[in-house]
């Protein structure tokens, strides 16, 4: 694992805005922090920047304990890139702002500038002054300068929030590219598919708690009352949910979810028919994605996946509990 945090608190003017007892970031994949505004997704970026030290608790960073001592951070920092939400752009040129990060490691290479510009579409705008840009300019320079690094992690707060339709695939695409590369990415984001299409895990935040476990599903639809029943709709799925609650949008930990080959004979309230369209073998097991009309994301065993027989293809059945159906809020 990159990042491991246990038992951490941040508190602010006497509230507290982080309260997480256990989090793990996996080394080389993505994970999507999604949640309200307020949660806590920006704080929790900014302490895994190391900009911000936890009122209690402890931060592991690859494997050692993090000293927040200001000598030992500076070397920490330069490990790790922080896009912020509205970028900070220096005097002078895009291809200048894009070799700062090079420039401060003393690690000057035009040819690492020239291909971070391309990769976001900039190089006919290298010349231009950074600070005459539009915002959704200003956010693809801050993608190019930490791309030129090569950064061991990186750090995403809302990386598409001020960018057109037409440049969104274009930025999603190098976040893809940091993940071949091998690096770390964490990637806050109000847009539930996004953080689908590029989670390999997601975190829900809620009060700056977590709300889920990493491997998520997250769905965006609809509550009703049908009786005595809470149901929530995603297309053409209908989940039963706990009572009381009427969310547009909810998450289910993949851990949570039983798969079969047959329908079980269980208490859970969720009981669906799937096609596996994803499998992802891991330390932990296997992690795969299941067409229900909407996504559903299972954890099994590496043993359970062979006792069934399950490949790309095979039909199964998900079950799980109305309970493991939790509430989130979407802006």
């Amino acid at each position: 694992m990159t990042y491991v945090l246990e038992d951490v608190r941040i508190e602010r003017g006497g509230r507290c805005v982080l309260d997480l007892p256990q989090l793990t970031i996996a080394r080389g994949a993505v994970t999507a922090l999604v949640g309200p505004n307020g949660a806590g997704k920006s704080t929790l970026l900014r302490l895994l920047a190391f900009l911000l030290a936890p009122q209690r608790g402890r931060v592991s960073f690859a494997g050692a304990a993090v000293d927040y001592r200001p000598g030992a951070l500076t070397a920490l920092r330069r490990r790790v890139t922080y896009v912020a939400s509205s970028p900070y752009l220096l005097r002078g040129t895009v291809r200048r702002n894009v070799g700062y990060g090079l420039r401060a490691r003393r690690a000057a290479d035009r040819g690492a500038v020239e291909a971070a510009l391309t990769a976001v579409g900039l190089t006919a705008l290298a010349a231009r002054t950074a600070r005459t840009l539009s915002g959704g300019e200003a956010q693809r320079v801050a993608l190019a300068r930490a791309l030129a690094v090569a950064p061991e992690v990186v750090l995403f707060d809302e990386p598409t929030a001020n960018v057109d339709r037409a440049t969104l695939p274009q930025i999603e695409a190098v976040i893809e590219r940091l993940r071949r590369d091998g690096a770390t990415v964490v990637l806050a984001t109000h847009d539930l598919d996004q953080a689908q299409r590029l989670g390999d895990a997601i975190v829900a935040l809620d009060g700056g708690t977590m709300q889920t476990a990493p491997a998520t599903t997250v769905l965006r639809g609809s509550s009703v009352r049908d009786g005595e029943r809470w149901l929530f709709e995603s297309g053409a799925l209908r989940l039963e949910m706990p009572a009381g609650a009427y969310p547009n949008a909810v998450a289910i930990d993949a851990n949570d979810v039983f798969v079969s080959r047959a329908p079980l004979d269980s208490s859970a309230r969720n009981s669906l028919p799937g096609r596996i369209v994803a499998v992802v073998h891991d330390a932990r097991g296997v992690l795969l994605t299941i067409d229900c009309g909407q996504p559903v994301r299972a954890r099994i065993t590496a043993a359970s996946f062979t006792a069934l027989g399950l490949a790309p293809e095979s039909q199964v059945w998900v079950t799980f509990k109305a309970s493991s159906v939790h509430v989130l809020r979407e802006p």
